[in-house]
């Protein structure tokens, strides 16, 4: 191991990505946060001829679990004295919903200029 500047260059190198794993992590949970509540908004002003009242209430079930595992894992980040990372295996339906809620303002956008007056 190095010494830079008086401090041990593994030692810095190893605060220096956690704090960055840290930083990404934080900017990542809160992406996903911001587009499970971005979704909850646009169900609330989707019509039916958009999509159907009993698959909006499915897709707000999983928005509203989605937002309780992100609650979840940003407490068991927060109790950890370590940086952590989080699986794939975690992200992956995260990001599969966002992308719903990406399709779901795609709808919306479409139709509300289908009905606006030309």
């Amino acid at each position: 191991m190095g010494v830079t500047g008086g401090h041990p260059v593994a030692d810095s190198t190893n605060r220096d990505a956690g704090a960055l794993l840290d930083e990404l992590l934080t900017s990542l949970l809160d992406d996903f946060e911001h587009w499970f509540q971005r979704g909850e908004e646009l169900l609330k002003a989707c019509p039916d001829a958009v999509m159907p009242r009993e698959d909006r209430q499915r897709m707000e079930l999983r928005l509203q679990d989605g937002k309780k595992a992100l609650a979840a894992t940003r407490a068991l980040v927060a109790a950890s004295t370590e940086p952590m990372a989080v699986s794939m295996e975690v992200l992956n339906p995260w990001h599969g919903l966002v992308t719903e809620v990406w399709a779901l303002a795609a709808k919306l956008g479409s139709s509300r200029s289908r009905q606006a007056p030309s």
